[in-house]
Formats: C-alpha cells, sequence, structure tokens
C-alpha cells in the first residue's frame, strides 16, 4: 500500500492497535505508550538496521536497546529515555508477541512512505488521546490530559506568531508546543517531572519537528523571557524541594506569603509563568474554577494583585467534563502584560458544548464562537460581558463568571394597544360561541 492510498484514520487505528498490544505484554502494561515512543524513535533513526535484524530473533532486544542508548546520547542535554531498556521487560516467554508488534510497526512505516513520519506524528498523538480516554496514563496529583479541543483553542486565542519563545512549565506529552508549532518556527521551553511524560513529550516534538526545544526534567528555577506561556498545571502537585527552597523562588512568592506547602499548586505556577513572560508577553493557563472567589488569603492575594496591575485580559468559563476521568470544572485565565486594559472580558462558554459519552467536547464550532467573542471583546447577550475594574473591585474582587454574565429569558415587547384590541376581539368571539351554546340547548330541550 502507497502513501497515496493510505489515509490518516488506517495509520491512526493501525498505531493505536499496535500500541494495546504492547500493552498486554504482562512488565510494560500502563508504560505502554513511553515504550511506544522508544520504539517509534528507534525505528526511524536506524529503519533498515533494524529490518536486518528482525531476521535475527537472538538480536532484536539489544539491537533496539543500543538504538535507544544512541538517541540518549544524542540528546545528553535532554536525558531522552535514559532509563528504559527493553531488556528489562521483554524476555522468552513474551519475544514471539514483542517480534510481531515490531514487525507491524515495521510495516506501517514502510506504508505510509519517507514522507509519512507526519502522519506517524499525528497518529501517536491520536494513541496519547486514546490512551487517556481509558485511564491508562497517569493521572497524578491533579494533572490530566489536556482535550484537542481546549488546545487548540487556547493556542488560536494566543495568536502564535513566527520566532515566537514559547514556555509550557507543565509540558505533560506536549500537546501545546506542538500545537503551537503548527503556526509556524517555535522557541519552546518546558519542564515535565514524570519521567514516563518526558519520554512521551520529547518523542511527540521530534516526530512533530519541533528543533528548537529545551525540555528540562524537573522545575527550573531560572526560565528565559518568553512570549507565551501556556500550561494546564497539575492543581494539587506540591513543589519541588529545588524550588520549595530555593532563595530567589522565596522571594519571588514572598509578597504572596505562599508557605512551603500548599494544595493550591496552580498558583505556584502561574507566579512563575507571570516571572517568565517579558513586558509584553501573554500568558494562558487552566485554573480550577474556585480560584475566581475564594476568600482564602492565598487566592484573594493574587487575584486582587492580578487585578489592580490589570494584567487581566480575559476569563473563559468552560463546560464541565471536558477532562477525561473527572468532572472538575475550570476555566482558562488570559493575562496580557501589554494590553494594561480597565476592564475584563468575560465569556461564559459553560454550555457550548458537544456530549459524547462520558465526557464533553469543545467542537470546532463552540471553539470558533468563543475565539469571536474574545477577538470582539464587547457584551453578547447571556454569554459574554465587559466588566469595569471599578465594578469587579465593588465586588470585592470576586471573579465569578454568572456575577457579570446575567442570563435573561427573552421576553417579547407587545404594543398596549395592541394587546388590549386582541383581548376584545376574544371578548366578542367568547360572547358569539356561548351564545350560540345555548340557542342550541334550547333547541334540542326535550318536553
Amino acid at each position: 500500500m502507497s502513501e497515496e492510498t493510505i489515509k490518516q484514520d488506517e495509520v491512526n487505528k493501525k498505531l493505536e492497535e499496535i500500541s494495546i498490544e504492547l500493552g498486554k505484554i504482562v512488565n510494560i502494561g500502563m508504560n505502554y505508550m513511553e515504550y511506544m515512543a522508544a520504539l517509534i524513535y528507534a525505528m526511524y533513526e536506524n529503519h533498515e538496521q533494524l529490518q536486518r535484524i528482525l531476521k535475527y530473533n537472538e538480536l532484536l532486544v539489544e539491537e533496539l536497546d543500543r538504538q535507544v542508548q544512541e538517541i540518549g546520547e544524542k540528546n545528553s542535554k535532554e536525558k531522552i529515555f535514559k532509563k528504559l531498556e527493553f531488556r528489562d521487560v521483554i524476555n522468552e516467554q513474551n519475544f514471539d508477541i514483542f517480534k510481531i508488534i515490531v514487525t507491524e510497526l515495521d510495516d506501517l512505516i514502510i506504508k505510509v512512505g519517507e514522507e509519512g513520519k507526519a502522519k506517524i506524528a499525528e497518529a501517536f498523538e491520536y494513541c496519547i488521546m486514546k490512551a487517556a480516554s481509558r485511564n491508562e496514563r497517569t493521572s497524578r496529583n491533579g494533572e490530566h490530559y489536556t482535550p484537542k479541543g481546549l488546545v487548540k483553542l487556547m493556542v488560536e486565542i494566543a495568536d502564535v506568531k513566527e520566532n515566537m519563545a514559547i514556555y509550557n512549565p507543565a509540558s505533560g506529552t506536549g500537546e501545546f508546543i506542538v500545537e503551537s508549532a503548527k503556526y509556524g518556527e517555535i522557541y519552546a521551553f518546558g519542564e515535565e517531572n514524570d519521567n514516563s511524560n518526558y519520554n512521551i513529550c520529547q518523542t511527540n516534538l521530534w516526530l512533530h519537528e519541533v528543533k528548537n526545544k529545551r525540555i528540562a526534567e524537573e522545575q527550573e528555577v531560572k526560565v528565559p523571557k518568553v512570549d507565551l506561556a501556556i500550561a494546564n498545571p497539575p492543581f494539587v502537585d506540591y513543589a519541588r524541594p529545588n524550588i520549595r527552597n530555593h532563595r530567589v523562588m522565596q522571594e519571588k512568592n514572598y509578597p504572596y506569603d505562599i508557605p512551603g506547602f500548599t494544595k493550591n499548586n496552580y498558583i505556584r505556577f502561574l507566579l512563575k509563568m507571570l516571572e517568565s513572560i517579558h513586558e509584553q508577553g501573554k500568558i494562558e493557563i487552566i485554573v480550577p474554577l474556585g480560584f475566581l472567589f475564594k476568600k482564602e488569603r492565598l487566592d484573594y492575594t493574587v487575584r486582587r494583585d492580578l487585578i489592580e496591575k490589570k494584567y487581566i485580559d480575559a476569563i473563559i468559563g468552560l463546560p464541565e467534563k471536558l477532562f477525561y476521568n473527572t468532572k472538575t470544572s475550570v476555566v482558562v485565565l488570559v493575562i496580557d502584560k501589554a494590553k494594561q486594559k480597565k476592564d475584563i472580558l468575560f465569556i461564559d462558554a459553560s454550555k457550548d458544548y458537544k456530549s459524547k459519552r462520558k465526557t464533553n467536547i469543545l467542537t470546532v464550532e463552540n471553539q470558533k464562537k468563543i475565539v469571536k467573542a474574545y477577538r470582539a471583546r464587547e457584551a453578547i447577550e447571556n454569554y459574554s460581558y465587559v466588566a469595569s475594574l471599578e465594578e469587579i473591585a465593588k465586588n470585592d474582587y470576586d471573579l465569578t463568571i454568572k456575577k457579570y454574565v446575567r442570563f435573561q429569558s427573552k421576553i417579547e415587547k407587545v404594543n398596549e394597544e395592541e394587546l388590549k384590541e386582541k383581548v376584545s376581539q376574544l371578548e366578542k368571539e367568547r360572547y358569539r360561541i356561548d351564545c350560540e351554546i345555548r340557542k342550541l340547548i334550547e333547541e334540542n330541550k326535550v318536553y
């Protein structure tokens, strides 16, 4: 089958089948997407050598480990696959199954052709999404896979340009960076503490040809100034010791009196992102609904500070159940240092979605509606509202969306004279019918 005849959905389906088979190997289990990442990377890096090795059973695992080690050495600064070895999970009992899996992947790579890396890249993203939908990816500390529709929406609003520097402090499997790179050449910076997610992220970026990147394995204290910081951070994770105890970070957090441990870890990410952007920079961050109204000192102080500094550009309310395996309600907080507006745009998109089984989906139409309202920045009945900072201050810095976007039932205005005339006509008609009924009764009386 040539590249011209194999469709993207066929590639997606086949790669998912291969991934699921890999996950059935007992020693791999829930980490199967990480091993799939290593397999794809190795197969592309030295396809001809592995094709030859496939003929000799005893050399396959050793050759794969050698390829993976070479990949790690080429990416020594980023330390990709440093803890992953196929010899740890493949033994005599599962070798035959594993060889079939590698052979099928080899066949798929041949079918998509020399220019088919882009198709494998999209299929790899598809497999990550499907794994998340089946709860087969780690979902730790309030961290959840960001659905594609929400990623596309946020990147569209961000207005990504060629050569922009973009930072994601919670890179996950790389969705925000991959989507941003579709708008042109970018410089990507990120951090991902989870080793499995880190390897998947690096493979995802490599498949999508994101060349100018630096993804760290832990939270870095110093980040280059960037044009855009964008993230869906873990909500309740604890800060890493090197960040929590670092003098510079303590100084940054001091004005907000952030304790050594706090459940509101998204606040740490928000403040770090604020430090990372330059004076013309922008932030888009997903935060829990509670950030808009909580009276606890930390949430309230940060919220009021952002409002008073005129940093908040917009707040976008989203439908519930957007994320797999959780009903958590969230909003997108848009911060724009450059605009310094004296008002905040509120958009309530909580009722605009397509329901699908256990989750809700932001369709292309839903996304376009939000983007249009964001660009227009004006009041739309039952959907958006532009509130002045004075109005927000009077509400004690409460940013609850429904305080500003008020839903009103549409009542048709009727002319008073027309209404009286209609009532009069109805009264006359009723009188006529009554007369006819009485006449019929008289005519049909039995004496």
